[in-house]
């Protein structure tokens, strides 16, 4: 399917790799303290200073084909299922 899984943490390093081994994940999660990439999407509370939960599935040129505001509930994430239907369309 040509399709890469990764996290954004708006941890440090060590935060990050704490999610990772807490969670067992198996996919990578990307340390972003400081918000480059959470800005970037425009997924960042400039005020608070903080990262914003959220789902994308991102093209290679970095468009965004799906996106899922999850609040600040890690637990209304969209469905594993959901997800891939929309990464089989692309």
């Amino acid at each position: 399917m040509g399709v890469q899984v990764a996290a954004v943490s708006a941890d440090d390093l060590d935060g990050a790799r704490t999610i990772v081994e807490r969670k067992q994940l198996r996919f990578p999660v990307l340390s972003d303290p400081k918000g480059a990439l959470l800005r970037a999407y425009k997924h960042w509370d400039s005020e608070a200073e903080i990262g914003l939960a959220g789902t994308f599935v991102v093209r290679p040129d970095r468009s965004i084909v799906f996106y899922e505001d999850d609040g600040e509930k890690f637990y209304r994430r969209p469905s594993a299922a959901r997800v891939l239907e929309v990464a089989r369309g692309l």
